[in-house]
């Protein structure tokens, strides 16, 4: 496990290599508690799911883009009271051609970010649809995070007010 980056007052991000056989606290020195969290990044496609997750964990920017059918990633994070924290982030795939790995993904899942792009309204319907089967499938008090990505482009077709 590599350290990346300190947050002033937050934690340490760490680094795995690989999900392979290394174990979540492999390199971590973890005083405390342990907390593992499995979250599923959901949304239509290219809607810049990829990139988010590269961003927060990599620092990297995706620029070129690549279909997803799903991947995992896991972050490890050492918080100031020596507790460590593994996030497991699912990135789907914007095709849903598999509605049983949906199912499951929803299932495992203990949180959601949905992802939408301001420049098309059909990815926003696509969250709508999105909320309303995990809130179906899994109950109202699952936690869901929206965001809207590619804010950095002129023509906006989901208005700022929905």
């Amino acid at each position: 496990v590599t350290p990346v980056s300190t947050m002033p007052g937050h934690c340490e991000r760490m680094r795995l290599p690989s999900l392979g056989t290394e174990s979540s606290s492999s390199g971590a020195s973890c005083g405390g508690s342990k907390e593992h969290h499995r979250v599923v990044v959901m949304g239509a496609a290219r809607v810049g799911k990829s990139s988010i997750i590269s961003q927060f964990l990599y620092d990297r920017f995706l620029s070129r883009y690549r279909e997803t059918i799903e991947e995992l990633h896991r972050g490890e994070y050492e918080l100031q009271d020596g507790a460590c924290l593994t996030l497991d982030i699912l990135d789907t795939s914007g095709a849903y051609q598999f509605p049983a790995m949906r199912a499951l993904s929803v299932n495992t899942a203990h949180a959601f970010i949905l992802v939408y792009s301001v420049d098309d309204e059909e990815t926003w319907q696509e969250v709508v649809k999105l909320r309303d089967q995990i809130v179906e499938q899994r109950g109202p008090m699952v936690p869901i995070v929206v965001v809207g990505n590619k804010s950095e482009l002129a023509e906006r077709a989901v208005t700022r007010e929905l």
